[in-house]
């Protein structure tokens, strides 16, 4: 467990490591997905990818720190390939590759009042190629199940910051996805909240991409939920996608979530912009609104952001910067400006 005392140790290492950061001399390629903030998901995007060969090396903190990434990398890989290797017994095909891997984020929170914080989250996916369903081992420290839609496309659900906080949220589970058609993709999970008492939860998921005309993309997801402590939800979101040039994507997503433990309707709609700035950065600007149904219809809050994405090192360390203004109903609309910094480490096989 992290205490709150090593996890600002913790933060402060990784910031000074940080300073002896820069790009190897290889060709690195920015990832042109839009990240679907209506479901979370990755989407393609026709912005034309841009190789980029930066010349210079790891001073010597950023080195101890890529040693310190790749060995723990190993033993992520190397703990997947086994427990893979157990599942499928007699049947294990040593040549299919294990894209398992752990993620890390580092936040710190700087609020209108001056005050901040620092979270966490970890996040792991261990894949198992050689199961004959391709079943995933999941493992989430801050699931976000049942925060507000908003924060979620704000990216404002708070991580841990001490055992005590991690033990309460964590979830392990398995889920298995399905390929189901050109457009159609299908996913369900279950698994367990490792508090006490145990607290078990299913999950279902269908997802849709298609198009609409020559220029549009469209991601239709819909999710349902189930908590054994927290009851149901459902959640339906729709998104379209078009790019403008080579740097440039628009994005529009709708979407609604349902809490049964609160008989509530949140809504939510945000319009975006996607602007690739080189090949390792990019922002995306946001303008969204969101409301409640109950006690009646009514606006809930408004809100601006900025988000800033760098790629720091190859495909497993990132950074970005988001300031945001949020104008909250329960604050009269009052102007509420924040400032997110927050450093994102893969170990294993970082995803495409």
């Amino acid at each position: 467990m992290i205490s709150y005392p090593r996890l600002a140790r913790l933060w402060l290492l990784t910031w000074l490591s940080m300073g002896g950061l820069s790009l190897a001399a290889e060709p690195t390629v920015l990832m042109d997905t839009a990240t679907d903030t209506a479901t979370g998901a990755a989407t393609d995007s026709t912005l034309d990818p841009v190789d980029k060969t930066a010349p210079g090396w790891f001073g010597s903190a950023g080195g101890w720190l890529e040693m310190q990434r790749n060995v723990f990398s190993e033993v992520v890989s190397d703990s997947a390939q086994g427990l893979d290797a157990y599942v499928a017994r007699g049947h294990f095909d040593q040549s299919l590759s294990n894209d398992s891997y752990l993620k890390v984020q580092l936040k710190q929170r700087t609020a209108k009042s001056g005050e901040h914080n620092i979270e966490a989250s970890v996040r792991a996916k261990v894949k198992l190629p050689n199961s004959r369903r391709r079943l995933k081992l999941t493992f989430d420290s801050d699931p976000d199940d049942f925060d507000r839609l908003a924060d979620r496309n704000r990216d404002q659900t708070p991580g841990f910051n001490s055992p005590k906080t991690l033990t309460e949220s964590a979830i392990a589970g398995i889920s298995l996805e399905q390929y189901l058609s050109e457009n159609w993709d299908r996913s369900y999970s279950m698994g367990v909240r490792l508090q006490l008492p145990i607290n078990t939860y299913v999950r279902a998921k269908w997802t849709h991409t298609g198009s609409l005309g020559e220029h549009w993309k469209t991601r239709f997801k819909q999710g349902f939920s189930y908590f054994h402590t927290d009851r149901w939800k459902s959640e339906t979101g729709q998104t379209f996608y078009r790019p403008l040039n080579d740097s440039l994507l628009f994005q529009s997503s709708s979407g609604a979530q349902y809490l049964d433990r609160d008989d509530n309707w949140e809504l939510y709609q945000n319009l975006s912009l996607h602007q690739r700035i080189s090949a390792d950065s990019a922002f995306e600007h946001q303008l969204g609104v969101s409301g409640d149904s109950r006690p009646a219809l009514k606006t809930s809050g408004y809100w601006l952001r900025t988000e800033f994405r760098h790629r720091l090192y190859k495909n497993w360390l990132f950074v970005k910067l988001v300031p945001e203004l949020y104008y909250a109903r329960d604050d009269h609309f009052q102007s509420s400006p924040s400032l997110l910094f927050e450093l994102e480490i893969y170990f294993g096989k970082a995803p495409d």
